[in-house]
C-alpha cells in the first residue's frame, strides 16, 4: 500500500514536466473575435469576425506566426459634421511576427507576440448612393498575447488572445472632387483592440 501511494505520488510530479516539454512542429488556430475599431476621429464601431493562424516553431520559447482576422459591422459613422451615415464596413489583416511561449506549465501555455502587416478596410453607404465599395490598405501592428489550455498534447483551448492593433489608414470624409465619401480625411494612427477565443491544433513534436 505504502509503494503505491509512492508511486502515485511519483506520478503526480512527474506528469507536469512532461507536458511541459512537448513542442510542436507546428499550432493551427481557428476561433470567433471581437474588435474594437478606431473608425473616424469620433467613432468607434464593434466589429465580429473570425480569427486563425499558423505558427512554427523554432524551438520551445520562440516560434514565427502567420496571422489573419476579418471582422464585419454596420455602425452609422459621423463624417464632415454631416448626419450619422449607415455604413456596411468590413476589416481584414494579415499579419506575420514572432511569438513568445512559455511552456514549462502543466496544462496552461502563455504567449506574447509583435506582428506587422497590411490591413484593408472596405465599406458602403447605399443611403447617400454609395454601393460600390470603397477600400484602403494600410500598414498594420499588433502587440499582445494570450493563453492556451491543452485538452491533450494535440489539442487545446485558446481562453483568450488579446491584441492591441495600431492602423494608419486616411479618416473617411467627402472628397472634394467627386463629392462621394471616402478615404480623403488626413492620415492618422488608429487605436484599435481584438480578442479572440477558438481551438488549437498542434501538429508534430520537437
Amino acid at each position: 500500500m505504502c509503494k503505491r501511494l509512492h508511486l502515485a505520488l511519483l506520478l503526480f510530479l512527474v506528469a507536469p514536466s512532461v507536458w511541459a516539454q512537448q513542442t510542436p512542429l507546428y499550432e493551427g488556430f481557428v476561433g470567433a473575435s471581437y474588435a474594437r475599431e478606431d473608425v473616424t476621429s469620433t467613432n468607434f464601431i464593434n466589429g465580429i469576425g473570425w480569427h486563425g493562424s499558423v505558427d512554427g516553431t523554432a524551438n520551445n520559447w520562440i516560434s514565427a506566426v502567420f496571422d489573419f482576422s476579418g471582422y464585419y459591422s454596420s455602425p452609422k459613422i459621423k463624417i464632415d459634421g454631416l448626419p450619422p451615415i449607415p455604413i456596411n464596413s468590413s476589416t481584414y489583416l494579415y499579419l506575420f511576427g514572432p511569438r513568445l511561449t512559455y511552456r514549462r506549465l502543466p496544462r496552461l501555455t502563455p504567449f506574447a507576440e509583435a506582428l506587422l502587416g497590411p490591413a484593408n478596410f472596405k465599406f458602403t453607404a447605399s443611403s447617400v448612393g454609395l454601393t460600390n465599395a470603397v477600400s484602403s490598405t494600410a500598414f498594420a501592428a499588433a502587440l499582445g498575447g494570450g493563453v492556451d489550455f491543452a485538452v491533450t498534447d494535440r489539442f487545446a483551448i485558446r481562453l483568450f488572445e488579446v491584441d492591441y492593433v495600431a492602423t494608419r489608414f486616411r479618416e473617411i470624409g467627402i472628397d472634394p472632387t467627386t463629392g462621394q465619401v471616402s478615404f480623403s480625411g488626413q492620415r492618422r494612427t488608429q487605436n484599435n483592440t481584438r480578442a479572440s477565443v477558438g481551438f488549437v491544433i498542434r501538429f508534430g513534436s520537437r
